[in-house]
């Protein structure tokens, strides 16, 4: 991905205390936006991309001066909200769920690093927590640099707006596509009927993943909708393999909650749906 810096001119940098700052970040990038809530209207949004390969203790150096040197990011919000983007997620029915053994909740799924801390968060329209590792020295640097931030995974926006926005009778497939992992989710009537998520190297692997998927689910790739989200778009390889095998495919849109700078259009609107979608969690 291409890096970018889009600012609407109407951003005014002595009302920062009254805009609200969505970041995310990962091994490969940072990226924010920046909401003005009186007009609900999202007024900057930047994208940063990080060598490749790059190793934990390097991310850390990266980001902290990547943030003391971006006149935005030195500003304080009303509010910040930040992704980790990581596969390392799981996601605990509320039944199930006890705050007491967060780790042997995570560890039904992965493995907890030394450096690991563990978050969680109620999923806002699922009987349902997610929970999720972030390295602890980076959340060390962004909260010193953000006081008062919220950690979030990446599942936690993905998954709230499939079940807020989508209320078909038929299921219809989620998935929104990472630099080396893909989240994957199936709804019907406003309910979450599966989640999952998937590393992946290439991508012949995306597409087996999804097509298992459907395979598994018993769908039917002629009449099941498939609703992509992320890095991919039509001008990708993987879009022009995957309309051999799925007959309806769109891209999820921008919440509509919200207007957007037309500083914007150059981004397909598909692309950061949960750093957008962050705002509309709890």
């Amino acid at each position: 991905m291409q890096e970018f810096a889009f600012v609407d001119e109407t951003l005014d940098l002595n009302l920062t205390l009254s805009y609200k700052l969505s970041i995310q970040v990962s091994l490969n990038g940072l990226s924010f936006c920046i909401l003005d809530p009186v007009r609900n209207k999202f007024i900057a949004l930047s994208h940063k991309n990080f060598e490749k390969d790059l190793l934990l203790n390097d991310l850390q150096n990266i980001v902290e001066n990547y943030i003391d040197n971006n006149e935005l990011l030195n500003k304080e919000y009303k509010n910040t909200r930040i992704i980790w983007q990581s596969f390392k997620s799981t996601l605990i029915p509320e039944k199930y769920f006890d705050d007491k053994n967060l780790k042997k909740h995570f560890e039904l799924n992965h493995k907890m690093d030394d450096l690991d801390e563990i978050h969680f968060k109620k999923l806002k329209y699922s009987e349902s927590y997610s929970v999720y590792a972030i390295p602890n020295q980076l959340a060390g640097i962004l909260s010193r640099e953000f006081k008062s931030a919220s950690f979030y995974n990446q599942q936690i926006p993905f998954i709230n707006t499939v079940l807020f926005k989508h209320h078909s009778e038929s299921k219809k497939v989620f998935v929104n596509i990472n630099i080396d992992f893909i989240d994957v989710a199936i709804s019907q009537k406003g309910k979450l009927q599966f989640y999952n998520a998937f590393n992946y190297i290439t991508d012949h692997d995306i597409l087996y993943f999804i097509m298992n998927v459907y395979e598994q689910q018993g769908l039917s790739t002629e009449y099941t909708e498939l609703i992509v989200s992320g890095i991919k778009d039509k001008k990708s390889t993987f879009y022009t393999k995957l309309i051999d095998f799925i007959a309806h495919i769109k891209f999820e849109k921008l919440p509509d909650e919200f207007t957007y700078s037309y500083t914007f259009s150059k981004i397909p609107e598909h692309t950061f749906t949960n750093l957008f979608n962050l705002q509309l969690c709890e």
